[in-house]
């Protein structure tokens, strides 16, 4: 039997003096246990190189799952970039169509503004005409019709309010008082112009523009609407003097008018 004591120089040494005086028992008893040692040693040697190996499967394991995640997810967020870049081409084609039916818009605004004042400037013309002519008599008795021109004028107004254009309807109804500021139709359109100007939150030129009505056409069936309009935007703003003033005239000078139960709730609520 050979001894494996490559892996114990120390014994090797050990084992020369002995040779002289030991017996041949004691040098067998001192093989085995040698032998016995070197066995516990390649015993170890082969349980770490298990867990080595183990660990080093489980490592790898451990890699391919992280791997296989990380394929998984750059796929998910492949997919979900191609979403998101399909709903922005959605987008911009939406919005190219809205820009586009609004440049339409606008095109036709302008048109008919164009033909508005073209149509007041023949109007002012054919005035100017017979104004200047021999027959030309101011008939101011009678009640002032209303003219092609400035009826079409106002509807445009009226229709861009209805279409929610409210800075086009506005300066309608601004152009329309200042061109034809007699016109039977501009109680209507300080009215209008009121609102608008209540919905951009301008509630002084509202009141302003309401408060027109009675002052210039003092027989206008407007008026209780408009003073009662007055009065709600003057408790709004806690003007509460003008608010009672406005209300009480409602009530008192148009009592049976629809608004002037309407003036009565609205002046029980001023503190």
């Amino acid at each position: 039997m050979r001894c494996r004591v490559g892996k114990f120089p120390g014994l090797l040494v050990l084992l020369i003096p002995l040779g002289a005086c030991a017996t041949r028992g004691d040098v067998e008893d001192l093989r085995s246990e040698v032998l016995a040692l070197s066995a516990r040693q390649d015993s170890a040697i082969a349980a770490m190189r298990r867990s080595v190996d183990e660990q080093h499967h489980a490592a790898m394991d451990s890699v391919l799952a992280l791997s296989e995640r990380m394929f998984n997810l750059r796929g998910s967020a492949s997919g979900r970039q191609l979403e998101i870049e399909k709903e922005l081409e959605g987008v911009r084609e939406l919005a190219t169509q809205n820009l586009r039916t609004l440049e339409r818009l606008s095109d036709d605004l302008d048109a008919q503004w164009r033909e508005v004042e073209r149509r007041i400037a023949q109007a002012e013309e054919r005035d100017s005409t017979v104004e200047g002519g021999e027959t030309g008599v101011a008939d101011s008795a009678e009640p002032r019709g209303i003219s092609e021109d400035e009826q079409a004028l106002f509807d445009i107004a009226v229709a861009n309010k209805e279409r929610d254009l409210s800075t086009s309807a506005l300066r309608g109804f601004s152009t329309f008082i200042d061109q034809y500021p007699n016109s039977p139709l501009v109680p209507a359109a300080y009215l209008h112009r009121g609102e608008l100007l209540t919905l951009d939150d301008k509630l002084d030129e509202a009141i302003a523009d309401y408060l027109e009505i009675p002052r210039m056409f003092p027989t206008s069936d407007l008026i209780p609407r408009a003073l009662y309009r007055a009065g709600v935007l003057c408790v709004e703003l806690e003007y509460y003097d003008r608010a009672r003033e406005y209300l009480e005239r409602v009530i008192n000078t148009y009592p049976d008018d629809r608004f002037a139960e309407q003036a009565r709730e609205k002046l029980d609520e001023i503190p």
